[in-house]
């Protein structure tokens, strides 16, 4: 038994945030029924493969059971409302108001199940003026402050390679909305509502910046934070091979230990030094760091308390020694046969195993979870024939 087992959860959701959650409920033991369409549309614009069988797709919905419902129809919407009275959880990701008019809102679904819970993900909330607006992760972070304080100090905004507001603020706030949600279940008995804005997500990602300018009113500009570009110590420095390294030197005792293993230690007392004062201490580190290549310079480095680090691309980062001794990259079966490669489970707990299980076919499950339902055979082929469920079975 895992951690989550004896938890169903229903997953309506098709983009990043709701997915990514839902895995990793999986990942540690929940039942996840991944509600598709009969006919689902591309879930990922970049992709060339049919929908859901991509690697994206693969890693997102590991672990889960497929069942397809065409959620507009009558007896789609019956379906679904009896799948909630054994459902611990639902997780949808629609627009504010679209699972109204579906008749499987909240609402709709406590009146059936009390206890459940029941989790939308919207870009800016259920509620607000924002409530209808369209938008993706650069808009979420847009509106959130966060992509006007990301790159330097005179240049353009930097858009980011993580989606900050779909992860952080989507994905990783729905799950602990949730379980905190079930812990109280286990209390009062009832289940609730859970609204996460991926906006409001992205803004409480500005922990620092956020309190230093509320609290104090000081300013917060793009590349001129402590942590963004102020301070020599908290910086980026080119090789002499193109590569780079990434110094964190904050505390005084590991900018010592650095500046004495550069031969700099007339830098000692510079650490947070601005203005003119901080570029010519940064000069003359990147004078230093460009006279040996990224590697040499973790050589030399090597067992000195300096906050130092290689800046791996990707491929480095998945092939490091360390992501493999924490199995941060692991082999799943894959549903279309043979294994594949992706990311292994994050949070490491004692006792529970890391062994995520495949993604499933789309409607693999149909019949099975039909069935369990008390649909016989006959009436789920006259669903199939209907088009309600997927005509073509499992694929």
């Amino acid at each position: 038994m895992t951690l989550l087992s004896g938890i169903r959860v229903l997953d309506l959701s098709l983009q990043l945030p709701g997915p990514l959650c839902t895995m990793m409920m999986a990942d540690y033991g929940a039942d996840v029924v991944k509600i598709d369409e009969p006919e689902p549309r591309v879930r990922n614009p970049f992709a060339a493969e049919e929908p859901g069988t991509g690697p994206v797709d693969r890693y997102l919905n590991r672990g889960k059971r497929s069942v397809t419902i065409h959620l507009k129809t009558e007896e789609g919407k019956a379906i679904f409302l009896r799948l909630t009275e054994t459902a611990d959880v639902v997780v949808e990701g629609f627009r504010p108001g679209v699972v109204r008019r579906l008749g499987i809102d909240y609402d709709a679904v406590s009146a059936v199940n009390p206890k459940i819970v029941y989790c939308s993900i919207s870009g800016y909330g259920q509620a607000g003026p924002m409530r209808d607006v369209p938008g993706h992760d650069v808009n979420y972070l847009s509106y959130a402050g966060v992509l006007g304080l990301c790159g330097r100090k005179g240049d353009d905004p930097a858009l980011l390679p993580v989606q900050v507001g779909d992860v952080f603020g989507g994905s990783m706030m729905a799950l602990s909305g949730i379980l905190m949600a079930l812990l109280g279940r286990e209390r009062t008995g009832k289940g609730g509502r859970v609204d996460v804005s991926m906006t409001d997500g992205a803004l409480a990602s500005l922990a620092l910046p956020a309190a230093a300018w509320l609290g104090g009113g000081m300013p917060q500009e793009r590349g001129s934070l402590p942590l963004t570009g102020m301070f020599p110590c908290y910086e980026v420095y080119r090789c002499a091979d193109g590569g780079f390294l990434s110094v964190g030197a904050l505390e005084a005792w590991f900018w010592k230990a650095l500046t004495s293993a550069l031969g700099r230690e007339d830098l000692a007392g510079m650490q947070y030094a601005t203005g003119a004062e901080g570029e010519g201490v940064k000069e003359n580190l990147r004078a230093v760091f460009l006279t040996l290549p990224r590697d040499e310079w973790m050589k030399r480095l090597a067992g000195i308390d300096a906050c130092v680090s290689p800046v791996l691309d990707l491929p480095e980062a998945l092939l490091h020694p360390n992501t493999a001794s924490r199995r941060m990259v692991v082999d799943v079966e894959s549903p279309l046969g043979g294994t594949d490669r992706q990311l292994g489970m994050p949070i490491k707990i004692d006792g529970v195993p890391e062994a995520p299980r495949r993604a499933p076919l789309l409607g693999e499950h149909d019949d099975e979870i039909l069935a369990g339902l008390g649909y016989t055979t006959s009436r789920i082929a006259d669903l199939r024939a209907k088009g309600v469920i997927r005509k073509g079975g499992a694929s």
